[in-house]
């Protein structure tokens, strides 16, 4: 499969995996919605692409929001349509974490990560899927975690938010892979960006340096994109090599 004009759904673009993977995407003549909150990292994405957009032929549109809100969604589908009439792959990369004990996290805490990790992949699947299931074509992956292949001390409901991803993931794939639909997980381990700073990780911690970078994942996920009409990777699951499995 190549990527030149496919129409590209990337959450959580602002930054690490989701930036990278725009660019990527971009570069390999993919069309990209890029979604985040914060308006100035999608400036900053747009102006780091401004020569890949115009040497690869391709468009980078830039939807500001929250992932779980489905304001958010309306706009960033519409937008699309709008624009390219058609959405062939969904990235649901949007994620937080809040590491700690049990006892200290608060309701505040599980709603964040619950709506941002798991309501938004809800969202945005559910909504690509009547355009997909009308062209007979299209791929969704979701950008999990290792926390959610196993239970992880001072993750419990980072755990849950990734346990329910792959879960919707595998139940999905019986729904639609008879529309030509494929849906995947990739489940990295640690990765090396800006993720859960001041939320249970430190900046500059020299253990970070041990990570996957962002640009590992995203060849996983590109691998996963790449596969022929008659092949899916459902899962792959990834860990950096300082990791005990």
């Amino acid at each position: 499969m190549t990527f030149e004009g496919k129409t590209a759904i990337v959450t959580g673009a602002g930054k690490g995996v989701g930036k990278e993977l725009s660019k990527q995407l971009l570069q390999l003549g993919a069309n990209v919605v890029a979604i985040t909150r914060n308006e100035q990292d999608l400036r900053d994405l747009d102006n780091e692409t401004r020569e890949i957009q115009a040497s690869s032929g391709t468009t980078l549109l830039q939807i500001s929001g929250d992932v779980s809100k489905e304001e958010t969604v309306d706009r960033a589908i519409n937008y699309t349509i709008e624009h390219f009439r058609k959405v062939d792959i969904l990235v649901n990369n949007a994620g937080i974490g809040i590491y700690g004990p049990l006892d200290d996290l608060s309701i505040e805490d599980y709603d964040a990560m619950m709506n941002t990790n798991m309501r938004s992949t809800f969202l945005f699947t559910k909504a690509v899927l009547p355009f997909m299931k009308q062209q007979r074509y299209g791929h969704i992956l979701n950008v999990a975690s290792v926390a959610g292949k196993k239970g992880l001390p001072n993750e419990t409901v980072y755990c849950a938010t990734k346990f329910a991803q792959i879960g919707f993931s595998q139940a999905l794939d019986h729904e639609v892979r008879q529309y030509g639909i494929k849906v995947g997980s990739i489940c990295p381990g640690g990765i090396n960006t800006n993720f859960a700073i001041g939320t249970g990780r430190t900046l500059n911690d020299p253990a970070m340096e041990q990570f996957l970078d962002a640009e590992d994942v995203v060849k996983g996920i590109l691998f996963m994109l790449e596969q022929s009409p008659k092949s899916r990777v459902i899962e792959l699951f990834m860990r950096p090599i300082s990791e005990p499995l």
